[in-house]
């Protein structure tokens, strides 16, 4: 491995220089003494100072007796006698998540917290091990415990390395936290603030769901739904979270399964306004699902300021020709045009956005339908001529109906007729209307509305971009944490799970906060493959007067240091040493 570049100073040519100097700089870089230096000529010690000056430039972040390899210093090192051939390792476990994570659960400083709210020191190890657990092995309380048993550290490093602890255990601790939700999130929210030193203006609000395995017959929460995830087959819940731009969760809620998504925002700025010291500098970031107009007027009422997307879409508008349109690129470099303009009959602002991959997008997505609708309309004709299908033009028509509800968003595109004889029906055909109307949508625009006086396209478009970070909590909680499906009974029970993942998201995020800062950008499930790198585990050893073990964890990969740097952390721990004289 190349370690640094000497370049082609003359000077090296010779090999016995090359010797001198790299003798001299191993010296340095060792912090050792070197025999005989006042031998060496002054030029190499000239280029020694200069080389080592550019080592410590390139490895300014790296810990020296972590990476390299460096021989014991006589008078600092215990020496023993051992057996080689007996030497054994035992009760190896992982161990870099755990010792990452726990670290960042000290800088969160949660600790303080719990002790505040009456946790005994029991209590307190119990919270830690389950919000990290939750983060590292994302399963139910009863898999947690086996993983806690048998292939991780994390139990003994908060206290309990010979107590196997339960899953009824995990589930009264969570069913605590829950209990205390306002307050751990209020304290979270403050430190994770004070410590990015976050200004906290942005107010990204959305809703989501999670769904049921089971039929949740006696549960009030789980109720069938709009499901974001397509499973209209199963009950779920819905869930809201209020986020900054880093992707910090403020607080969140809980709801019933057929909770609609424009309701909740009123309840969302009681607790807003519950939460901070004032929401006279909060902008309100909206999806299109909540930007109702009745919503709309009351954040104008609250005296506060809102961007969304505008659930309506004007047909005819005028953009000001005159003045320039702004075109941005995207991250894929594909052009988005941008223009702030004022409709008439509307007292706010809205700004033009026309994407071009936005239209290539749901053309597809009509075409798709269309293609769908078009498939059953056959197979429905197909079937007339088949022995023991339904014929009869009522019935027929009827089928029609029910295909053109399901197909709603295309099926008014189509003219429909049925050829009938004797009251049967004989053929279904179809074509597609010539005189399409044409709407903002399908031409790859739309808009969004903002109540802020001065406004430009680059800071709306720059504020309603925040959005995405509700989307990556979102796809955090419930992919990287594996918060659906919930196979919980109680409704209570499934409140403190979804509570749970809420604190691991926000440990998640601390975490890929700071590596983001030093261009780290992996997710979470890989942050997790590499720490699982480094393990822990038993040495045995047989001296001549006594048996020892030696508990240590592996040196990390490089990866691994990285993100230990990354976060502040330290990779490694003291060494456990015990003893067993022979007798």
């Amino acid at each position: 491995q190349s370690i640094l570049y000497l370049g082609s100073e003359p000077l090296l040519a010779d090999k016995e220089n090359r010797k001198m100097l790299l003798r001299t700089l191993q010296a340095k870089i060792f912090g050792q003494s070197l025999l005989f230096a006042e031998n060496y000529p002054r030029y190499i010690h000239e280029l020694s100072e200069r080389y080592y000056e550019k080592f410590k430039i390139k490895y300014k972040d790296v810990d020296i007796n972590e990476s390299l390899s460096i021989p014991p210093i006589e008078g600092k090192s215990q020496m023993e006698a051992v057996d080689v051939a007996s030497i054994g390792v035992e009760d190896s476990r992982t161990f870099g998540g755990e010792h990452l994570c726990s670290q960042i659960m000290n800088k969160l400083d949660l600790k303080s917290c719990f002790d505040s709210l009456g946790f005994n020191q029991k209590e307190i190890n119990l919270s830690y091990i389950s919000i990290i657990s939750r983060a590292l092995f994302k399963a139910s309380e009863y898999k947690t415990t086996q993983y806690l048993c048998d292939n991780s550290e994390l139990q003994r490093m908060h206290g309990h390395e010979y107590e196997k602890i339960s899953h009824y255990s995990l589930y009264k601790i969570a069913d605590k936290l829950y209990d205390n939700k306002n307050l751990i999130d209020k304290f979270l929210y403050t430190r994770l603030t004070d410590l990015f030193n976050i200004k906290d203006s942005l107010v990204i609000y959305d809703l989501s769901n999670t769904y049921f395995e089971g039929r949740k017959a006696s549960s009030k929460l789980a109720q069938y739904g709009k499901s974001k995830e397509k499973r209209t087959d199963c009950k779920q819940v819905v869930f809201t979270g209020v986020i900054n731009a880093h992707g910090f969760i403020r607080y969140s809620r809980i709801y019933e399964g057929n909770t609609t998504d424009s309701p909740t925002l009123e309840e969302m700025i009681t607790d807003l306004k519950s939460h901070s010291d004032t929401t006279t500098d909060k902008v309100i970031v909206m999806d299109a699902g909540i930007a109702s107009e009745e919503n709309l007027e009351y954040l104008s009422g609250q005296q506060l300021k809102y961007v969304c997307v505008s659930r309506k879409q004007i047909t005819h508008y005028s953009v000001d020709q005159d003045s320039s349109v702004l075109t941005i690129k995207d991250k894929r470099d594909h052009p988005i045009e941008l223009k702030v303009f004022t409709p008439q009959g509307y007292s706010d602002t809205w700004m033009y956005v026309k994407s071009e991959q936005k239209r290539i997008k749901e053309r597809s997505i009509d075409d798709k339908i269309s293609s769908r609708f078009q498939e059953e309309l056959q197979s429905l004709s197909n079937g007339l001529d088949k022995k023991g299908t339904t014929k009869k033009v009522e019935k027929v028509w009827e089928r029609i109906g029910r295909l053109k509800e399901k197909y709603r968003l295309v099926s008014g595109k189509y003219l429909i007729e049925v050829t009938a004889s004797d009251g049967k029906a004989t053929e279904v055909t179809w074509q597609r209307k010539q005189n399409e109307k044409t709407t903002p949508k399908k031409d790859g625009v739309y808009f969004i509305r903002t109540n802020i006086k001065q406004n430009n396209e680059k800071q709306l478009w720059n504020v309603y971009n925040t959005i995405r970070e509700v989307e990556a909590t979102f796809r955090c909680l419930k992919t990287d944490l594996q918060l659906r499906p919930v196979f919980h009974q109680k409704d209570e029970r499934v409140e403190s799970h979804i509570y749970l993942s809420i604190l691991a998201y926000q440990l998640v995020n601390t975490i890929r906060h700071m590596t983001k800062a030093k261009g780290i950008t992996h997710d979470w499930r890989n942050i997790v493959r590499i720490m699982n790198t480094q393990t822990i585990q038993s040495i045995i050893l047989n001296g001549e007067t006594k048996k020892f073990s030696i508990r240590k964890p592996s040196k990390p990969i490089m990866e691994a240091l990285e993100i230990y740097q990354a976060t502040r952390t330290k990779s490694m721990v003291p060494d456990k040493k015990k003893y067993v004289v022979y007798h």
